[in-house]
Formats: structure tokens, C-alpha cells, sequence
């Protein structure tokens, strides 16, 4: 029979006491007397290896598939398309989202020269764009570009007969709750089930952002109207692109107008300030803006749509977790001052789907120059603090250089010379002001300001202000 002690050395029990060889202690003088390790480095794998073992328990109680999207919005379908058409159509793929996915709850809209992965569902283009200030418009022709919408409805339909035909590809009408790590992958829990794959994408949780100080947060928030008129009162080929006649009350306000037909038009009211409005107060202003600026009286309001796009430039970063991948919003797919995003999302697909493909490390960061996050970071700057200067800087914008111009500058095509022109051209104080503000006077309660503490904040500066000038 073996002893106690072969015993606990075999199993590595705390009855396992180990001292140090005398005749390591031979020689030494003053030594200490010999040390008794209770808990040798052998005590802890069968630990480790009962967690491991767990782990491949706990998996096989989930539905496991090779790569599952949480968030079937524009950046989890549009991944989910592109690796359709790869030879990963071949792999199980899951899609998770809370909506069913068949109305039109949103429209997206975006400029292009050529063609495009979804020139099948463009409702509609425009070969001329314009701005109108208080007593002027500029604008006109865009040349090889042209301003096109896609309606959600009719993307969630294209994505969904295309994905249908793929049997590794599933879809399941679940609310994802959270996203963890599990073993080498990471464990999905919704409202109805849990599953499991080696790579999660996600673009419906919002990842934890380290403190970034000296960043900015507002909101790029709307509501638009699809109306319809009684007579012919638009050109379909047109479309008003910012229309700044309207008040500011200490933030930028603007319309936007697209006609898809004679008697048919997008109107939208739109906002860059920190928090929203009371739904009323969109509906006046849309009711101000068609009787007064249009000069309609009798129309009929056929949809209703409305949203809230995050503007900052916070780093979003790449990874939910060491298994989780961002994508979309989260993954920094949103152009911080337009609130542009398909163009991205298309790009973000692609280079995901690229490196899955090559087996490269999956990277969701879009490349970037760091000249266009300064210009981002001051914009936003005058936007979240001065908003009341935002009109200003547009309508010089505007009437100083092309629309072409202006897309491409917006799209970060441009080169350093071109945008140099362009900010000549732009109140160049404001712009200094700025500076000085981000970068070496910055208030220390700005500097370190969460989101929502600067919501408060920044209506008392505008009424502030406007005590000083009624003074």
C-alpha cells in the first residue's frame, strides 16, 4: 500500500509538505531553518485542468456555430452578404437581432462615382445637390458623383433572400443580453437560448470605453417626413442637402430635402447638439419649414421616421473581448461630424471578410489620417460648445467651394493642399479658438466631463451667453 505522502504528492493535496534538502543547507551560516511549502506549483493542475474540462461541459449544453453576428443591422447583414459570397458561405453562421428586420425603419444615404454592391436597391439618385443659406443657395451639378438613398426596407429584403438560399446561414429573432468569453470563443446569451463560436461580431452592446479626456459626444438627431403633394412641387432630379433658414437657438439646425418624384419628397429635420428634443418640437419646425420656406399648405404625411446617430471621436475600439469583434457604430464605422455610415459599413465588411479569408488577425479599424481626426475633433468641439457658430462655418463652407469639392473633403479624399484652400475660406478664429480650447486651455471640468454631465452643461453656457449679450 502506498504511504500517505506518495499520496498526496501524487495528487498534490495540501498534505503534500516539501522541504528543502539538508545538504543544499550545508555550509551556510546564520541559515534559516528549512522552508515547508504547503501548496507546491503541481497543487494547482488539476484546478486548471477541472476549469478547462468545465468549460468543454458547459459547451456542450451550447448551439455551436463558426461565427455568430449579434446585431442584424446595416453592418451585421452587410458582413454577413459579403462573407456569403466568399468561400466562407460555406461555414455556419448565426444572426441575432431583436427586430424582425421586413419595415423600413430607417433610410440611408451616401454619394458615389461608380457602381456599387447595391445599385440593385437605390431607390433613387440625384445629379444635383444645393445649400441654402438666409438670402442665397449654392450648389448644382456633381458631376461623376451622384447622391443616392437606399431604403431600409428594401435592404433588410435583398439581404434576406440572398442569406435564405444559404442553409449554413441562419437568422433568430432574439434579444442579446450580454457576450463573454468562454474557453477559445465566446458564449452568446439572448432571451431564449445560448450559443457559442470561436468568433462573435458584434454591433448591438456597447463596448466599456476607457476615460478618453478632452473628447467630445453629441448626437446628429432627426425627424423626417415622406410626404406627398397634390400638385407637382419638386424636381426629382434636385435635392437640398442642408437648408440653415430656420433658428439655431444656440445649436446647429438644418433641413433636408430630397424629392423622388414630382409630388413626392424626404423631409427631415435635423440636429447636432447633445440631446434630443420632445417629438412636438420636430413636428412644429417640420410644419413651419413646408408652409413657410415651401410653400406648402396641402400635403399628406404618407411615413414617419426618426433616429439619433452618436457623434464623437472617441476611440471605439476593435475588440468587445479577446473572442468579440466590433462592428458598425461600435466598431467606428460612423463618420464623427457627418453621421455618414453605409459607405463605411460596406468597407469595414470587406476588410473583415479579407481577413478572415487570408486567416489574418481580425482588425475592424478603418485606416485613417491623422489630419482628418484633428479637423473631426475641432468641428466637434464648435459644434458641442458653440453650436451657435456651426451656421457660419457651413454657409462659408458652401458658398466658397464646389459641392463636389465638399463630398470628396467629407468622404477624406481630399489632398493637403485642397484642404487647405478649403479652410481658407472658413472662419480661421473659430477654428483657432478651438485649438486653443482642445489642446492647451481646455477646462479641466470639460477635460474629464462623462456624456451625460455634458448635456447639462452646455444649455446654461448658451443661456449664459445670451444673458451677457442682452446686457
Amino acid at each position: 500500500m502506498p504511504s500517505v505522502r506518495a499520496l498526496c504528492l501524487a495528487l498534490s493535496l495540501p498534505g503534500n509538505v516539501v522541504q528543502q534538502p539538508v545538504s543544499q543547507m550545508a555550509g551556510k551560516k546564520n541559515a534559516a531553518p528549512p522552508k515547508k511549502i504547503l501548496f507546491s506549483k503541481p497543487f494547482f493542475l488539476p484546478f486548471v485542468s477541472l476549469c478547462r474540462f468545465s468549460t468543454r461541459i458547459s459547451r456542450l449544453n451550447l448551439k455551436t456555430y463558426d461565427y455568430i453576428i449579434a446585431g442584424a443591422g446595416a453592418a451585421g447583414l452587410s458582413l454577413a452578404y459579403y462573407m456569403a459570397q466568399t468561400a466562407l458561405k460555406s461555414c455556419s453562421v448565426l444572426l441575432l437581432d431583436m427586430d424582425a428586420k421586413r419595415s423600413n425603419d430607417r433610410t440611408w444615404c451616401f454619394w458615389a462615382s461608380g457602381a456599387t454592391a447595391h445599385d440593385d436597391i437605390v431607390c433613387h439618385k440625384w445629379h444635383n445637390l444645393y445649400f441654402n443659406g438666409d438670402r442665397w443657395q449654392r450648389g448644382g451639378q456633381l458631376g461623376e458623383l451622384s447622391y443616392q438613398m437606399i431604403r431600409g426596407a428594401d435592404f433588410y429584403d435583398k439581404m434576406r433572400r440572398e442569406l435564405e438560399c444559404r442553409p449554413s446561414f441562419e437568422f433568430r429573432q432574439e434579444r442579446v443580453l450580454s457576450i463573454e468569453d468562454c474557453g477559445e470563443g465566446a458564449k452568446v446569451e439572448t432571451t431564449d437560448a445560448q450559443y457559442w463560436a470561436p468568433v462573435v461580431f458584434n454591433s448591438c452592446l456597447r463596448p466599456k470605453l476607457p476615460p478618453q479626456p478632452g473628447t467630445h459626444f453629441l448626437l446628429q438627431h432627426f425627424t423626417g417626413w415622406w410626404i406627398e403633394t397634390e400638385e407637382d412641387r419638386f424636381d426629382p432630379d434636385s435635392g437640398t442637402l442642408m437648408d440653415f433658414r430656420t433658428p439655431q437657438y444656440g445649436s446647429a439646425r438644418f433641413f433636408y430635402l430630397l424629392p423622388l418624384s414630382k409630388r413626392r419628397a424626404l423631409v427631415e429635420y435635423t440636429i447636432f447638439s447633445p440631446e434630443k428634443l420632445q417629438p412636438h418640437h420636430y413636428e412644429e419646425a417640420l410644419q413651419n419649414y413646408l408652409k413657410e420656406q415651401c410653400g406648402l399648405n396641402g400635403y399628406r404625411v404618407c411615413e414617419r421616421e426618426s433616429g439619433a446617430i452618436p457623434m464623437t471621436d472617441k476611440v471605439m475600439p476593435s475588440k468587445y473581448s479577446k473572442h468579440t469583434i466590433n462592428i458598425g457604430t461600435y466598431g467606428g464605422a460612423v463618420k464623427p461630424t457627418t453621421g455618414y455610415a453605409f459607405q463605411n459599413i460596406q468597407q469595414q465588411a470587406k476588410q473583415l471578410v479579407a481577413q478572415l479569408e487570408a486567416g489574418e488577425v481580425l482588425d475592424s479599424r478603418l485606416p485613417q489620417q491623422p489630419r482628418f481626426r484633428f479637423y473631426d475633433r475641432l468641428l466637434l468641439n464648435i459644434l458641442q460648445y458653440y453650436g451657435e457658430e456651426a451656421k457660419g462655418i457651413f454657409c462659408r463652407l458652401f458658398r466658397y467651394s464646389s459641392v463636389p469639392q465638399i463630398l470628396r473633403f467629407l468622404e477624406e479624399q481630399t489632398r493637403l493642399w485642397q484642404e487647405i484652400r478649403i479652410f481658407a475660406t472658413l472662419p480661421i478664429i473659430t477654428f483657432l479658438r478651438a485649438v486653443v480650447r482642445v489642446y492647451i486651455s481646455r477646462p479641466r471640468s470639460m477635460r474629464t466631463m462623462q456624456p451625460e454631465k455634458q448635456k447639462d452643461v452646455l444649455p446654461a453656457m448658451q443661456a449664459k451667453r445670451k444673458t451677457k449679450k442682452v446686457v
